[in-house]
């Protein structure tokens, strides 16, 4: 499966399409993009998301044939 880097906003179109929610593990920095509810994951906002991201040197990453996404290391 081919992936590409996409940008926080089309990862925003992703989330807003599919009814999808950003969040973090209550306690950590571990970020994820969630479906369904986890008692384990807190929503957070696109800012702390973002922060997070840049900290953490991570990007995000979309399957090129399909709306999968992934957050990896950022590949330089």
């Amino acid at each position: 499966m081919s992936m590409e880097k996409i940008s926080p906003d089309e990862l925003k179109e992703i989330v807003r399409r599919y009814k999808l929610h950003i969040c973090r593990i209550e306690g950590t920095e571990v970020i994820n993009v969630r479906k369904h509810r986890n008692e384990k994951y807190v929503d957070i906002e696109w800012g702390e998301f973002e922060r997070i991201l840049k900290k953490r040197k991570l990007a995000i990453y979309k399957a090129a044939n399909s709306d999968f996404i992934k957050l990896m290391k950022d590949k330089p």
